[in-house]
């Protein structure tokens, strides 16, 4: 796996053209660079997906999840589509077309 310096932006490696096509695995919203990350834009969904190599990670159960009410690592439901916060209850979960609180 490659290190880079701290404050390295992945927009130097990453393209443009990839940036636009790519979308949230869980959520299915749009990404954008976050540092090292790539970020998902739905707030509610928050999912940061590494870049490893040069190349995104898009597992959803790689990505952090963190909760939006308390910050914690919300745990991946592959069998709802959802994520949950086993501190708050917060859960979050894609129906098609949308993503909503469940």
């Amino acid at each position: 796996m490659t290190t880079r310096p701290a404050g390295h932006n992945i927009t130097r490696v990453i393209s443009k053209e990839l940036l636009d096509i790519l979308a949230c695995p869980l959520c299915k919203s749009d990404l954008k660079p976050e540092g090292e990350k790539l970020l998902c834009t739905n707030a509610a969904c928050g999912c940061r997906y590494g870049v490893q190599d040069d190349i995104p990670n898009m597992l959803i159960d790689e990505a952090e999840r963190p909760c939006p009410k308390c910050g914690k690592q919300r745990k991946w439901e592959p069998e709802t589509d959802s994520v949950s916060c086993p501190a708050c209850g917060e859960r979050f979960a894609w129906q098609r077309g949308k993503a909503a609180k469940a």
